[in-house]
């Protein structure tokens, strides 16, 4: 029996109830044993929960989940046609699930793991064939249900991704891992564009091979530096390249099998990066060729192509950022000091715990500093060097945004 208050459902929320009604009562599977799922209807403007301030957004119900192993999850949903939606990033009501997965992270910060996550999601009345043709090509169902966003139609085998978890991957790259790579994976969710998100997701790569080698130069100890073999005036001069990146790590591994007391040089020497044929190395080389290939107009030509493309990035990637998962037991803390020199961006330098005790210095290789033509306060790697003007180029993880110093070409001189 359902009781709805207040009465007078329309014929799309009344086709979500009946549809979530079935899957409670076993059809198409039904919820997991010992699940409990409660089903509110949303009050109005001034009453119920709502989002956007002024333009005032309350979705009309909100499903409550409480799963056996204590974690809850509070999804909003919205039934209603779409005729007149336009697609994302101009429609605030369906990017809600992603504001609310950023308030997520910040309950979990202060409740744990085991704390409430928040969702949301639109059931379009408007048939699938009808809103792909109006949002334009590319809108396949699997990209309409990443944007959360499902048909009536298709509720009986659709439904049950309302009671998912949230993707544990992604809640322990937004709990543990560095912001410099924390926010650009997270930061590839809100790509709308099949193209643009193609793009990102390159540039992500090459930031998760410049932060593993920036880390591994840190490491690398003085006496240690000769027999690594690395010319960074060679690797840097006219800008550093994604294989670069790989060979300044594969060359530190070798070294670091040596380090049997910091934690962090083991683990990156176990990712065997110089391999090609299985695990992390592979994943790599497929992202560097993927990137190489897109660069010199060898990519995808047409949007299927680079949807397609993107998928395969996408799975590399995720499979790289779980063979990183021990970079989340190795915080990173900030120590500011000026820039003695004056000559180059403050020096806020982020010392790394590497494990076996003692911290480690990132700088000149990762440092923090205000960028100049946004003023945010962003995290940059080396991209650059030009030993003739004695200058750096320094590149920011989170928007690649470039400044310049020769503070840091100073350090690197004495570096090497």
């Amino acid at each position: 029996m359902v009781k709805v208050s207040p009465p007078g459902l329309e014929p799309s929320e009344e086709k979500f109830v009946d549809a979530l009604r079935d899957y409670c009562a076993g059809k198409n599977g039904g919820p997991p044993p010992g699940t409990r799922l409660f089903l509110l209807r949303n009050l109005t403007r001034g009453k119920g929960v709502g989002f956007f301030g002024g333009s005032g957004f309350y979705p009309d119900f909100i499903l409550w989940v409480k799963n056996p192993d204590g974690s809850q999850k509070v999804v909003f949903v919205e039934p209603h046609g779409m005729r007149n939606d336009n697609p994302p990033p101009r429609n605030e009501k369906v990017k809600l699930y992603l504001w609310l997965e950023n308030l997520s992270d910040k309950i979990e910060e202060r409740e744990g793991p085991k704390g409430v996550f928040l969702d949301a999601y639109t059931i379009s009345a408007t048939p699938f064939h009808e809103l792909s043709e109006k949002w334009g090509e590319g809108w396949t169902l699997e990209r309409f249900a990443r944007r959360h966003v499902l048909f009536e139609n298709d509720l009986p085998y659709t439904i049950s991704v309302l009671l998912e978890p949230r993707d544990e991957l992604q809640r322990r790259v937004s709990a543990s891992y560095p912001s410099a790579l924390a926010h650009g994976f997270k930061a590839l969710m809100s790509v709308e564009d099949p193209r643009d998100l193609y793009r990102e997701q390159l540039r992500f790569a090459e930031n998760i091979l410049a932060y593993l080698a920036s880390v591994s130069l840190s490491l690398l100890r003085e006496e240690d530096r000769k027999e690594a073999g690395l010319d960074l005036k060679k690797y840097w001069s006219g800008g550093i390249s994604p294989g670069d990146w790989r060979e300044i790590v594969r060359r530190c591994s070798k070294v670091f099998a040596g380090y049997k007391d910091v934690s962090l040089a083991r683990a990156i020497q176990r990712l065997k990066i110089g391999s090609e044929q299985k695990g992390f190395g592979r994943d790599v080389i497929g992202l560097i060729r993927a990137k190489n290939d897109f660069k010199h107009d060898r990519g995808p030509s047409d949007l299927n192509e680079t949807m397609t493309a993107s998928d395969e990035a996408q799975k590399m990637l995720r499979r790289c950022m779980e063979a990183l998962a021990f970079l989340a037991d190795h915080p990173i803390s900030q120590e500011k000091a000026p820039n003695a020199r004056g000559n180059g961006p403050r020096k806020d330098e982020l010392l790394l715990d590497p494990g076996g005790g003692g911290q480690v210095s990132l700088y000149p290789f990762v440092i923090r500093a205000a960028c100049p033509d946004c003023a945010a306060d962003e995290i940059y790697f080396i991209d650059a060097w030009d030993t003739r003007k004695g200058t750096v180029c320094l590149k920011s993880f989170e928007r690649g945004h470039t400044l310049n110093s020769a503070g840091i070409s100073d350090a690197l001189i004495d570096w090497d």
